[in-house]
């Protein structure tokens, strides 16, 4: 696969009133009756909360009624997750689709109403619907969705509090409890909202449309389609006693701290008051141990900003969403979201692999997770060629390892589980002889020309002192891998070693092998199509076509796209002359942009390194995003009038 190299940063139930007939009897011959009162009002109204573990960010909803017209459309989430209030027209069930961000991930969740009241929308409503139809919850906000019945609907709820019956006792949930309509108070870590924390919850297509449930504090795998389980997932021991509600307090206290460089630094109101005492992370080539030397470097992060020049004041640290938990140490070690919210709105994740901690009964941030900085994340890439009478479209996958190539360690296993638990190597990555700053391993390639890598230690090569990601097969094959994560489990294995050959185990922290959490899994073969692909206009792509730069001229290249299927974080953008030339700092990058995320434009200032461009030129332009899921999606617009009609551009 070829690819742009880009760099890496550091409510209550809602209840009918019932009404008491009130009589009064009187003597005599005669009685009278008081007049009945007026029967109770029925709720014509929908409120609910919206929560994914956290509550939801920069949130909007949308409602649908039965027959697909819509109800209401760009309505505020608050941040507390709450809607309120939405008058209901036309008949029920009624769709409801929220997008907002979940930690670092810009993403949609769904629900369904059947009456006015209450409807919560969380990944496990969304769940619900999955479950209820057989059928992607993003494509039941369109058109009529018989399917969606409350006989399917309590189907499938029953299914999810089947496999989820352990989770609920933990937290302290009944039984009984309705996905819809329960009680549910965003942030507060507890109940309803506990369960989130509890579990990492996700949909997706295979041979049928899917849902996969994680444990965060416990182990194993489940693996839902309509109708069937497979797999089960625990609950650790010391999981019903942990107390998750002062994660609150402690990215309110480390926001506060954003204010401005002395309130950084300060004694009272500084970031330091909310670190670990042996608090950890890495910055470029080095690292930060304690909390004194972590808090100076942080508050010089927040002062450079992630560009190295605008700086972060004032933004605040969203509301985490949580990772895996260990809890088998002396004290709590939770993966969390660290992400900010800016004073103008923008989302922005700022760290990977962040942790917190328990210190002295108290949350505090512990920053890396792991005492080898290790970065696990799914890519897919499309490749479109617009010059020509038709499109002609290519599709790529890959998963990406970061092992930071530190003092010592030569080589590194990747493996995963399958369905059954077993073992399966995914590669190895080693260092590059005589290279001088290697920064992280480079990936053990089959033949050292492309990215398919060995699954033998002792047979293969390297082709670069970087390279990171390992292509996955077209088809078949490629899913196979894939299915194992959607079945086995969204984490890896990351065993490390001393040798080239791999035999001899490398120790850090008293490790030498570390369970890492991969960021999104890759779709099979079949559903690449559906992934939320932009499409750039006629204009867009005439401008990509006909774009002529002279060495060393400047310029400005502006693109307009859309979505037609699906929600994306979007993040950056690039100009290309040359797609091998394209990585950070190469002749071939003519200019690149970062975005917001609900952008859907872009003027990208252009300076040409390398040879003339004209307009018979190869020509790529790129646009970066994140779905909802954590899948890093590609997507190349590229021109090649040199390349054979009908063949793909390279």
């Amino acid at each position: 696969m070829s690819s742009i190299l880009r760099p890496t940063r550091l409510a209550a139930l809602s209840a009918l009133s019932t009404a008491a007939m009130l009589a009064a009897c009187g003597g005599g011959s005669s009685s009278t009756t008081a007049a009945a009162p007026a029967p109770a009002s029925t709720p014509t109204t929908l409120s609910g909360t919206v929560a994914v573990g956290a509550p939801i960010t920069n949130g909007k909803l949308r409602i649908l009624d039965a027959s697909g017209v819509v109800v209401a459309s760009d309505v505020a989430i608050d941040g507390n997750g709450r809607y309120a209030d939405i008058a209901l027209t036309g008949s029920g069930p009624w769709r409801i689709e929220a997008c907002g961000y979940a930690g670092p991930n810009y993403t949609c969740v769904y629900s369904v109403a059947g009456s006015p009241g209450t409807a919560n929308v969380t990944p496990l409503t969304t769940a619900t619907m999955l479950l209820a139809t057989g059928q992607a919850p993003d494509a039941l906000m369109s058109g009529d969705a018989s399917a969606l019945t409350a006989d399917s609907v309590a189907a499938a709820q029953t299914q999810l509090r089947s496999g989820l019956s352990g989770v609920l006792a933990s937290a302290g949930v009944g039984a009984g409890l309705d996905f819809v309509s329960g009680t549910l108070a965003a942030g507060s870590r507890t109940g309803y909202d506990g369960v989130l924390d509890a579990v990492g919850i996700s949909v997706g297509q295979d041979d049928h449309p899917f849902v996969q449930i994680t444990p965060r504090l416990g182990d194993g795998n489940l693996y839902l389609q309509q109708g069937s389980t497979s797999g089960s997932v625990t609950v650790g021991a010391s999981a019903e006693s942990l107390q998750l509600s002062g994660l609150e307090t402690l990215f309110a206290n480390m926001s506060e701290a954003l204010a401005g460089p002395t309130a950084c630094a300060s004694a009272t109101t500084g970031i330091q008051r909310s670190l670990a005492s042996d608090a950890r992370m890495s910055v470029g080539d080095g690292s930060l141990v304690g909390a004194a030397q972590v808090a100076e470097g942080l508050c010089q992060f927040f002062a450079q900003g992630d560009d190295g020049n605008t700086p972060m004041w004032g933004s605040r640290l969203l509301s985490p969403t949580l990772g895996r938990c260990d809890l088998g140490g002396a004290a709590p070690l939770c993966a969390v979201s660290f992400t900010l919210k800016s004073p103008e709105g923008d989302v922005q994740p700022v760290g990977n692999g962040m942790a917190v901690t328990k210190e002295d009964g108290a949350w505090k941030f512990y920053g890396d997770v792991l005492p080898i900085s290790i970065y696990a994340s799914a890519k897919a890439q499309r490749t479109l060629r617009i010059d020509g009478d038709a499109p002609v479209v290519e599709y790529d996958r890959a998963f990406a390892f970061e092992v930071a190539a530190v003092s010592g360690l030569a080589c590194a296993k990747v493996s995963q589980r399958s369905a059954d638990g077993a073992a399966v190597t995914i590669g190895y990555y080693k260092r590059l002889s005589g290279a001088t700053d290697q920064r992280r391993l480079s990936l053990w390639t089959t033949d050292g020309w492309g990215n398919r890598a060995s699954t033998d230690p002792l047979v293969g090569a390297l082709r670069s002192a970087d390279d990171t990601w390992i292509a996955l097969p077209q088809g078949a094959e490629g899913d196979a891998v894939i299915r194992n994560f959607y079945r086995g489990g969204r984490s890896v294995k990351v065993a490390l070693y001393a040798d080239s050959n791999c035999s001899a185990p490398f120790v850090i922290a008293g490790k030498s092998e570390f369970d890492v959490e991969v960021q999104g899994v890759p779709p099979v073969w079949s559903a690449m199509n559906a992934l939320p692909w932009p499409a750039i206009d006629v204009a867009t792509g005439s401008a990509l076509r006909s774009l002529a730069l002279a060495a060393g001229a400047d310029a400005s290249f502006s693109a307009s796209w859309t979505f037609p299927h699906g929600p994306l974080g979007v993040n950056g953008s690039t100009v290309c002359s040359s797609r091998a030339d394209c990585g950070e700092g190469g002749t071939g990058r003519l200019g690149d942009r970062s975005l917001r995320p609900g952008a859907t434009s872009a003027s990208i200032a252009l300076h040409n390194n390398g040879v003339d461009v004209a307009p018979g030129d190869g020509k790529t332009l790129a646009l970066y995003g994140r779905t909802g899921d954590g899948v890093d999606l590609q997507s190349n617009f590229s021109t090649c009038p040199m390349t054979v009609a009908g063949d793909a551009c390279h």
